[in-house]
């Protein structure tokens, strides 16, 4: 379980989370939603503990993200993508895997579960290649397939869609389903509505920094609605009309 408690983390005196109260517990999937700059990569980075919070506490199976020490060790059971490019750009993509499978588990050679993963994601032929070459998705693959190296308990990914066809965005979904299966905690951003609908068993909505709902969905159900309940403006008419 992850527990979040009066969690705020502030940017220039304004910007970030504000006193966010949240749970969640494994083997269930929870899509954080929200508008652009609403928060959702400073929570996700905040549980990660890249971020420390400003105030508050996050709390991953009992180990606090300041405890350095125990959190440090407990880190590498967490599967944490960013939404920026975070691998070497002048290394392959398999001297990247190579790589990240050594600091994560301490082992040269590659996991089974690795290997699986290049299969499953059909990157085999683009592992010469610099990282720096590759397309956007092609990118996205490769740091989805490191970020599960390992004994994963939870899995914290930031907008996993980016750059995505619609079969790959299909293996996330069944790959997701997997891990909720395996008691993994899930959580992870995304503005692809038609991929969170009828997907994810649990939403949460931010805005200005705060969690404005919470809501189970079960897998069914339309976010737009949701979404259209908290928008300030009238969205205007095509301006060329």
């Amino acid at each position: 379980m992850v527990v979040c408690e009066n969690l705020t983390k502030v940017f220039n005196g304004n910007a970030g989370i504000h006193d966010i109260n949240l749970e969640f517990s494994p083997g269930i999937i929870y899509g954080i939603i929200g508008f652009n700059g609403s928060g959702k990569t400073t929570l996700l980075r905040c549980i990660e503990g890249l971020y420390v919070p400003g105030s508050g506490r996050v709390i991953h199976n009992g180990v606090k993200t300041t405890a350095e020490k125990e959190f440090q060790s407990y880190r590498q059971r967490i599967a944490f993508l960013p939404t920026d490019d975070f691998l070497y750009k002048n290394l392959t993509c398999m001297e990247n895997i190579e790589l990240a499978t050594i600091l994560r588990t301490g082992k040269n050679k590659l996991l089974k579960e690795t290997h699986d993963l290049i299969r499953y994601f059909e990157v085999d032929n683009f592992l010469h290649k610099n990282f720096r070459d590759c397309s956007t998705g092609m990118k996205k693959k490769v740091q989805i397939i490191i970020s599960l190296i390992g004994d994963i308990d939870t899995i914290l990914w930031d907008e996993p869609n980016d750059g995505l066809d619609i079969v790959s965005n299909i293996k996330i979904k069944n790959l997701l389903n997997y891990y909720k299966s395996k008691n993994v905690t899930i959580i992870f951003s995304s503005h692809v509505i038609e991929f969170l609908d009828n997907f994810i068993d649990y939403c949460v909505l931010l805005k200005d920094g705060a969690v404005i709902e919470k809501k189970e969905t079960g897998g069914k159900g339309s976010l737009e609605a949701l979404y259209m309940k908290y928008i300030d403006k009238e969205i205007v008419d095509v301006p060329f009309f």
